[in-house]
């Protein structure tokens, strides 16, 4: 089976989850919407655009016809379980160290050593982004981030 047809059929079951628990907590309207409308509304959105993947996978041309294998062939095991490994420990240590210090060193560890990016970008790059979350969600969306042990 293609690639496409195998994605799609995947979030076709996704979305159509997310629908089916949407439905569950109850939709409302849109005028006053119910505590699952939202997960409704992507869940549909979700299976729509899977099914329009999945039609247009049915079409004969080449592009369409790549094997799931294929899509695996070059990729990297070994990084794919670093990130998996530092992304838990980013979730284990959140909470006690904090929104600005379990953030800046996940994405400076990945970008210098996974990525091999040179020092003044691993730092930097973070060092901003971080910047940029921070201001967005405590200073224009007024909800705090967790600041941890160290008090940052």
């Amino acid at each position: 089976m293609s690639a496409e047809r195998v994605g799609s059929v995947f979030w076709l079951l996704v979305g159509a989850a997310a629908l089916h628990g949407g439905i569950d907590l109850g939709l409302g309207s849109t005028a006053e919407p119910g505590p699952g409308f939202l997960a409704g509304v992507a869940g549909a959105f979700v299976a729509l655009m899977a099914l329009i993947v999945f039609v247009q996978s049915l079409r004969s041309d080449p592009a369409s016809r790549t094997r799931v294998s294929a899509l695996w062939a070059d990729v990297n095991g070994l990084r794919a379980v670093l990130v998996a490994g530092l992304t838990l420990a980013f979730i284990l240590v959140f909470e006690y160290a904090g929104f600005v210090i379990s953030s800046f060193v996940l994405l400076m560890v990945i970008m210098r050593f996974i990525e091999g990016l040179p020092w003044k970008t691993a730092v930097l790059i973070p060092a901003g982004a971080i910047l940029a979350t921070w201001l967005l969600f405590n200073q224009v969306l007024k909800l705090a981030l967790p600041v941890g042990v160290f008090g940052i």
